[in-house]
């Protein structure tokens, strides 16, 4: 189903011959998550669980036994041999626990299952988190290396007419090496950003499952992020819906089932079931009968089980308190970032990028008609180049810390 999604949603945005894909965020996510290989290990990792599940409610195999032998018979007082003849002994017997345990057994690779789905759906949540941010780094990476070699090549392109219109001067020489200055910078970030795309683009293609190579543009993520809920609200989500919090939470429940099941162990299980005895000599007898069978527990071997179970309960208890403590330190830290960058990207205005590309175009315009000087004219060029980045860098970093309050939360479509 998941793929379905992303392969319609990959279909709609499809450009004419020619033209690379632009894939929405959300697209892209659903994409990642269902061509990712690994998934289909945890997939697999559910159905063992459930395989174990299944047989720990199962009672244990029956026992067999068989003796052969033989029989002689002797007169005791005279010594007389009476008789001979072949001694045959049968028994089935089925091993039933009592005292709750298989319930108990039952209940802990139940436990497994739950582990299973929770690690699935972990893994699900941490890939879709990691490919929402890698196509923001994309688009940002990608608009920045665009405006970058814009600006290059606008400076480029005026150095070269000021040399050919006047040679001869000091001034259209200085001028002109100001601009190829300029542009050297210009290129350098275009060079930066290149290297940042495809980094981002090599592992988004790697989770993929795709050739590393293959091209990919992004739809542009909205600017303005939903406001964040109070971070009391979140902690509270946090303590319900974290996978690695719910983990702890099961693990620590099958310590305690595995503790009772200890302490319930000094009872041993009773095998029951028939037998046949038979026997001939001078006579044949046959005894068929019922036999049952247990352990007496005179010396509490079991003890040691029982310490060793109730050493991993309070493990447990002590990795639950402190991957709680972490997991809340570091959701208030993100939520604070969150905050941080939200609040600067609105103080600058929605359509900045935009107003000082135009700006930059005016500038050039201007500056070929004489109009500003080139010391206006270069701080417009490269304070696009600069706002550009600032904005495109700190949304991409807002969706960062976005994504991991989702993770933090427990993976929903909202923080």
């Amino acid at each position: 189903m998941i793929r379905c999604l992303a392969l319609i949603a990959l279909l709609v945005v499809t450009p004419a011959r020619g033209q690379t894909a632009a894939v929405s965020i959300e697209a892209l996510a659903a994409d990642v998550v269902a061509g990712n290989p690994e998934r289909q290990f945890l997939v697999r990792q559910i159905s063992l669980a459930q395989a174990g599940a299944a047989a720990a409610g199962r009672l244990a195999d029956p026992e067999i036994s068989v003796e052969f032998g033989e029989r002689r018979t002797d007169n005791v007082q005279t010594g007389q041999r009476l008789g001979d003849g072949p001694a045959f002994a049968a028994a089935i017997l089925q091993p039933i626990e009592f005292n709750g345990r298989l319930p108990l057994r039952k209940a802990i690779a139940q436990g497994n299952v739950t582990l299973a789905r929770l690690g699935l759906a972990q893994f699900e949540a941490a890939l879709a988190g990691r490919a929402r941010s890698l196509g923001t780094r994309l688009f940002a990476a990608d608009a920045r290396a665009e405006a970058a070699r814009a600006v290059a090549a606008r400076l480029r392109s005026l150095a070269g007419v000021l040399v050919a219109r006047d040679p001869a001067g000091q001034t259209p020489r200085i001028e002109a090496a100001v601009l190829e200055a300029a542009a050297i910078t210009a290129e350098r970030t275009a060079a930066e950003a290149e290297a940042a795309y495809n980094a981002a683009l090599y592992e988004l293609n790697g989770l993929r499952g795709q050739p590393f190579p293959a091209r990919l543009r992004i739809q542009r993520p909205p600017l303005g992020p939903p406001p964040l809920p109070d971070i009391s609200q979140l902690a509270e989500q946090a303590e319900r819906g974290n996978f690695e919090l719910l983990a702890l939470k099961a693990q620590l429940e099958q310590q305690g089932l595995g503790v009772r099941l200890a302490q319930k162990g000094r009872v041993g299980a009773i095998s029951i079931g028939p037998f046949i005895n038979r026997d001939r000599g001078d006579v044949q007898d046959q005894v068929v009968g019922l036999r049952a069978s247990t352990t007496l527990p005179v010396w509490n071997r079991q003890a040691g089980d029982v310490a060793v179970a109730e050493g991993r309960e309070a493990q447990g208890q002590a990795a639950l308190i402190a991957a709680r403590r972490r997991i809340l330190a570091q959701l208030h830290a993100d939520a604070a970032l969150y905050r941080a960058r939200a609040e600067a990207l609105a103080r600058w205005p929605a359509d900045a990028p935009q107003r000082f590309a135009a700006a930059a175009q005016e500038a050039d315009r201007a500056y070929r008609l004489g109009a500003v000087p080139l010391a206006t004219y270069v701080a417009m060029q490269t304070g696009w180049l600069d706002a550009l980045t600032a904005v495109v860098e700190t949304s991409a970093g807002l969706w960062d810390a976005r994504e991991a309050i989702r993770i933090a939360i427990g993976g929903g479509s909202e923080p």
